[in-house]
């Protein structure tokens, strides 16, 4: 008998415990910013944000999110010299889809097509450069279609890895060694 109690006192404890409020865990990620941010000790800024394109610089041009693809994540790495800005997306649109969505949207905004190469395991690799302009940086964006895969629904998805650079004109030798003896500060 006193076996029975034990355990029916433990059930008993453990349902309790099990049934108290916990705390709201929408609550606690509002308190928390979304975008992981750090400065290195030569001043490079690096940003990263999962589900969502918050980590990406203002000046990210937004005909570089294909419609109807989700966003898996974002990143940027910045320094005087200019920066690397990077998103991942996925969908389930078809690769020639994809690619004359690319060509079609960047060429018909003035960026030349420097490369579009596809290789046999179904990965297509895209490569721009944006039109010379005086008062903006020259940027080059690489748009990578990965190779297809299933889903858990069946449904054929494709990740598409895209890089922008962006080289800052005013940017000197000078500018890069004082950044190299400037300390960093924090966010």
């Amino acid at each position: 008998m006193p076996i029975l109690t034990r355990l029916t006192l433990g059930l008993l404890a453990g349902s309790l415990l099990a049934c108290r409020k916990m705390p709201d865990p929408v609550a606690q990620e509002v308190d928390q910013d979304p975008v992981r941010r750090h400065i290195g000790k030569d001043g490079t800024h690096f940003e990263a944000s999962l589900g969502d394109a918050r980590a990406l610089p203002p000046q990210f041009p937004p005909h570089l999110q294909l419609p109807n693809a989700s966003i898996i994540s974002s990143g940027q790495i910045r320094d005087r010299e200019g920066g690397l800005a990077s998103l991942i997306l996925q969908t389930s649109q078809p690769l020639e889809a994809i690619a004359a969505y690319y060509r079609r949207t960047l060429w018909g905004r003035g960026w030349d097509i420097l490369s579009d190469i596809e290789q046999a395991n179904g990965i297509r690799t895209l490569v721009f450069e944006s039109p010379p302009h005086p008062k903006k940086p020259l940027q080059q964006a690489v748009v990578q279609v990965g190779s297809p895969r299933r889903g858990p629904d069946q449904v054929e998805y494709r990740d598409i890895l895209i890089l922008l650079s962006t080289v800052s004109p005013s940017a000197t030798a000078e500018d890069l060694s004082a950044a190299k003896l400037t300390p960093p500060t924090s966010p």
